[in-house]
């Protein structure tokens, strides 16, 4: 039962998700949306963490299964995909060293900016 219950949470956030993406006119995908409102309510105490943790674990720990169908995808449409494969390589290296650099240049300011608490003039 417990497990049920879990499912019926991390549902209910994809559900909402797919009701965003068809009321909200962006070319953002429902799973997205639920991902964020999933997110907000964890960070904001609504859902708390025990409530979804072992379903959660769960779907992590099969996540490569899913990428099963995109893959497969792939090959159905290698013909139009492999005249195209050397630019494609070189443009997911190029994000991929982007939002590492990013990342990490991110990470390394916040970790900076926890060790270094903002000084207050009392003038």
């Amino acid at each position: 039962m417990k497990y049920l219950f879990q499912i019926c949470i991390i549902m209910i956030f994809v559900f909402l998700g797919e009701i965003m993406e068809y009321c909200i006119p962006l070319p953002i995908a429902g799973s997205i949306y639920g991902l964020c409102l999933m997110f907000f309510a964890l960070a904001f105490g609504i859902i708390k963490l025990s409530w979804i943790q072992d379903v959660a674990d769960w779907l992590h720990s099969i996540m490569g299964l899913f990428f099963v169908a995109p893959a497969v995808a792939i090959i159905d449409i290698w013909n139009e995909v492999s005249k195209t494969w050397p630019l494609l390589i070189i443009l997911l290296t190029i994000t991929y060293l982007v939002s590492m650099a990013s990342t990490g240049l991110i990470a390394d300011a916040m970790i900076n900016d926890k060790k270094h608490p903002q000084e207050t003039n009392n003038d």
